[in-house]
């Protein structure tokens, strides 16, 4: 069976000889003769099934024997109780994953399932892999003809673990094991996949790749000049010296002498501190505490808020995500490709594309709606 599980690979038995044709055994050299035992995996594997967090695992071993057969057993009962806590996982992941413990000479492989079966990680203690990231490039194999005897050995297993989890919304990471070794894990659950993400931070290599937070400005922010420097000092709009009254008119500033004080002529000169009473009465009270930051550095800030920008494109999938955002607050690449489907690189580029347009903003691995996002959408609702 073991045979059938393993096709693609060479079973390093040597060639037939012409017996059933000439009726004559053929001499074979010494080191052409057919070995009785095939090599051995030397030690066991062990799957821990996690019922739930609460309790202990329940531990299988799988015992060393031959090393076909110690794939395709290791292989199949992980997928088996993988599908008994109710995951969805590919049998190819778990069996592109499992082939390569033959890199670590299957050095205490250990395979733990999470998360209702969603997630599974595994861990050896084997010589590990120095350069993480290109491990997901097709063709890059560190395999050797041994054991191609037993593999397909071309590289293609890990990016092809990619491409599946990324197009059904999950995750990949590899990292370094305590001590030596290697951890792979692989989930499909919304939350284990966002602590894969975060694992890029300790140098995991990472797949779907994380984007680092970006704050952009809407584009009238970037056009306009900050004009702080032109602003009155808010907050004391009834205390204005004499320079500040010549070089900045005020509309309260502008007042009519004649009207309203035609003994102008005869009043002592008043220290710009002492205005009086009636026109302190006469000019707008100004409550800059209550004013919001972006309004004291950009006086249009709030119209530009406020009213969308037509010139702005949105794809229809930048709509989509516009409207889920404006249901559920916040999400991520990996929220609208199980919402809409697509695969989550997909979404991603279309968040980045929001959050340049200043539709959107991300704030750790979240995105959220801007002022001017959400006024979009009421303007299409």
């Amino acid at each position: 069976m073991s045979d059938d599980f393993y096709t693609m690979v060479d079973s390093g038995d040597p060639a037939p000889d012409n017996e059933h044709i000439t009726g004559v055994r053929e001499e074979r050299d010494e080191g052409e003769q057919t070995t009785t035992q095939a090599p051995k995996a030397m030690y066991a594997a062990r799957i821990a099934v996690y019922d739930d967090m609460l309790s202990t695992p329940r531990v299988i071993v799988i015992d060393p024997q031959d090393v076909r057969t110690y794939l395709e057993e290791t292989t199949n009962t992980v997928y088996q109780c993988m599908k008994e806590q109710g995951g969805h996982i590919s049998l190819m992941v778990i069996r592109e994953i499992v082939e390569n413990f033959i890199h670590a000479h299957f050095a205490e492989p250990i395979i733990s399932i999470l998360d209702g079966g969603d997630t599974i990680r595994f861990a050896d203690q084997g010589p590990g892999i120095d350069d993480k990231e290109r491990a997901f490039d097709f063709g890059v194999t560190s395999a050797n003809s041994n054991m191609k005897r037993y593999i397909r050995g071309t590289g293609a297993g890990f990016p092809m673990v990619q491409e599946y989890l990324e197009n059904a919304g999950g995750a990949v990471s590899i990292e370094d094991n305590m001590g030596s070794g290697t951890v792979v894990t692989v989930s499909l659950d919304p939350k284990r996949v966002q602590e894969i993400e975060r694992a890029g931070g300790r140098g995991a290599a990472v797949r779907p790749e994380t984007e680092q937070p970006t704050y952009p400005l809407p584009g009238a922010f970037a056009q306009q000049p900050m004009a702080t420097q032109q602003m009155p000092p808010l907050g004391y709009g009834q205390q204005f010296p004499q320079q500040y009254q010549q070089g900045y008119q005020q509309p309260y500033q502008q007042m009519p002498q004649q009207q309203y004080n035609p003994w102008a002529q005869q009043m002592p000169p008043q220290p710009y501190q002492q205005w009086p009473q009636s026109f302190q009465q006469q000019m707008p009270p100004m409550q800059s505490s209550q004013q919001p930051a972006a309004q004291m550095m950009y006086p249009n800030a709030a119209n530009q808020y406020a009213q969308p920008q037509p010139d702005v494109f949105v794809s229809d999938r930048g709509n989509a995500a516009l409207g889920y955002l404006a249901q559920n607050q916040a999400c991520g690449a990996t929220d609208l490709a199980r919402a809409f489907g697509n695969s989550a690189p997909t979404w991603s580029r279309t968040l980045n594309d929001l959050a340049q347009a200043g539709l959107v903003i991300k704030h750790g691995q979240k995105y959220h709606l801007t002022e001017l996002g959400a006024a979009r959408v009421r303007a299409q609702s």
